[in-house]
């Protein structure tokens, strides 16, 4: 089952390689993201990330990740998913309703990088915008526990503190 999953514009790197998966213990990492998933080159780079701790590392399309994490097989284990956006990660959520949580970290915006233009700080170096908090919204009335931290060290914000920001 999907224990996690994470918005994380960079996919896997270290601080998802080390920190998360150190804390989280996962199975499997697997990442859903179109781009990265179409991309031979992209998607070897990122399965070598994956660290001495986890047994699996998958790079899927969105919809492929759909699919799989609703095989019984990933029902059994422990999985930990990144995409690279609040828009991926709503799309997925609303499509496998056995996933409860959702961890928002830094988006990187296309070529633009870490673009923070018209978004609002909702923790610590995680910033949203006024759209992407709606769909956080919808999910968060859907049940699903969600929250922006950027390291499981760092403070945790909860839905219900970020969400006065947009009030």
């Amino acid at each position: 089952m999907v224990d996690l999953v994470r918005v994380d514009g960079r996919l896997i790197h270290g601080m998802i390689a080390v920190t998360w998966c150190g804390v989280l213990h996962p199975q499997v990492l697997a990442v859903a993201n179109d781009a990265a998933a179409n991309n031979e080159t992209h998607k070897m780079a990122l399965k070598l990330a994956k660290p001495g701790n986890v047994d699996q590392c998958l790079v899927w399309t969105l919809d492929r990740a759909v699919e799989k994490l609703q095989e019984s097989k990933f029902e059994k284990k422990k999985v930990f998913l990144v995409t690279g956006t609040v828009e991926d990660a709503y799309y997925i959520i609303k499509r496998v309703k056995t996933i409860k949580k959702l961890n928002i970290g830094p988006e990187v915006d296309g070529e633009k990088g870490r673009d923070i233009t018209g978004k609002i700080a909702i923790a610590d170096g995680v910033y949203t915008s006024p759209e992407k908090f709606q769909l956080l919204k919808e999910l968060n009335d859907d049940g699903v526990e969600v929250f922006a931290q950027i390291t499981p060290a760092m403070p945790r914000t909860d839905f219900s503190e970020f969400a006065k920001k947009f009030e």
